[in-house]
């Protein structure tokens, strides 16, 4: 990706400093921001530090938690359902997770609200290879697909196939483990794979296997990505607190938008073992490219970054009780799933977008 340096480290802690002093006046007392003695504060990833949860890392690499009296330790995820679940538990103070995720949650009866949307694509879709029999989602009848039966793609793809018009059932299906799943395609034992485009493909690409996504946003299924996540009853306690942690993290987003490059830097000096691995370097860097090119969505140009689609999630929320949900599970109400109250004061000018947009066309040809 050919990204001019819009922000050097210096720019990154200068505009770290710069967002403190955008807090939403209404979350003014009690002040955390420049608060003395910082307040310790415990967020949970959905998954394994990756090029999709970089910003998280560019957040804290930033300071701008810091400069908001927040001292946030990030811990690693083992998926969105149980990222979902530890904070409405409240193990964390806020986590991370694919939308679909969180809203079950609450349909199980555990609350937890999204605060904002990293992601307005989670990349879920199927897997093929470039030179590989399928060219349409209809050439997957009468072809091998695996499946990892625990990923949030899984329960989908039934609306999947009723949404691009094919026959499931005469789908070959096998189901198997995640790390087996990515490599039955690659070494063409498969003729496609259902997963999750933003994990899957980093590896794919690093490692020289050509391969790209058929999305089922394509096809008019809507799937946010990663949201930020928090119990209700601490939305409603700590308000001041709620909008400090979703205000660095957005910067934190804005700035990986901004300089994919400089943000890898912030990331690898607090993930040292990762620059250490065999190809990281272009892993992550197309696993932010592709997270990039999804977080660049036109609403955050009217809205600011994280402005979550009422519209969009009540979809989401159809397909969550519709192919997730028991029969008897109630639908939880939209306002207690989702609130923009803590978003709209980070965002990126007109010039600024259509730059992020142009430079993250790159990873396009990935996920289409």
């Amino acid at each position: 990706m050919n990204v001019r340096r819009q922000y050097s480290r210096r720019r990154l802690l200068a505009a770290a400093g710069a967002a403190v002093s955008g807090l939403a006046g209404e979350f003014a007392t009690p002040r955390l921001v420049f608060a003395r003695n910082k307040k310790s504060v415990t967020f949970t990833l959905p998954w394994v530090p990756e090029g999709s949860d970089l910003f998280a890392f560019t957040a804290k690499g930033m300071g701008v938690w810091d400069k908001h009296g927040l001292d946030v330790s990030i811990a690693r995820g083992t998926g969105s359902v149980a990222a979902a679940e530890a904070t409405g538990t409240g193990r964390f103070d806020f986590g991370m997770a694919a939308a679909a995720a969180a809203i079950l949650q609450n349909v199980k009866g555990l609350p937890v609200m999204a605060l904002a949307c990293c992601q307005y694509d989670g990349t879920m879709g199927i897997g093929v290879l470039d030179n590989g029999p399928i060219k349409a989602p209809k050439d997957l009848e009468g072809h091998k697909l695996a499946s990892t039966v625990i990923s949030g793609d899984y329960p989908l793809l039934p609306a999947y196939a009723a949404k691009a018009g094919f026959d499931l059932s005469k789908v070959d299906r096998l189901q198997t483990e995640p790390n087996v799943r990515n490599r039955l395609l690659s070494e063409g034992k498969v003729d496609a794979i259902s997963g999750f485009a933003v994990s899957i493909m980093p590896i794919y690409a690093a490692t020289g296997v050509k391969a790209h996504f058929m999305l089922y946003s394509a096809v008019g299924l809507v799937n946010y990505g990663y949201v930020l996540l928090a119990p209700p009853q601490r939305v409603a306690a700590e308000p001041q607190l709620c909008a400090a942690f979703v205000d660095g993290m957005l910067e934190g987003l804005k700035a990986t938008m901004l300089d994919p490059g400089e943000a890898m830097k912030l990331f690898f000096k607090q993930v040292p073992e990762m620059a250490l691995a065999e190809q990281a370097h272009e892993q992550i860097r197309v696993g932010t490219g592709i997270m990039v090119y999804v977080a660049a969505n036109p609403v955050i140009k009217t809205n600011g970054l994280g402005w979550i689609e009422p519209e969009a999630y009540q979809a989401q929320t159809d397909l969550v009780m519709q192919y997730l949900a028991k029969p008897d599970d109630k639908r939880p109400i939209m306002d207690a799933l989702m609130t923009n109250r803590f978003v709209g004061s980070v965002k990126l000018s007109a010039a600024e977008f259509d730059g992020v947009q142009k430079n993250s066309q790159e990873f396009r040809a990935y996920v289409t």
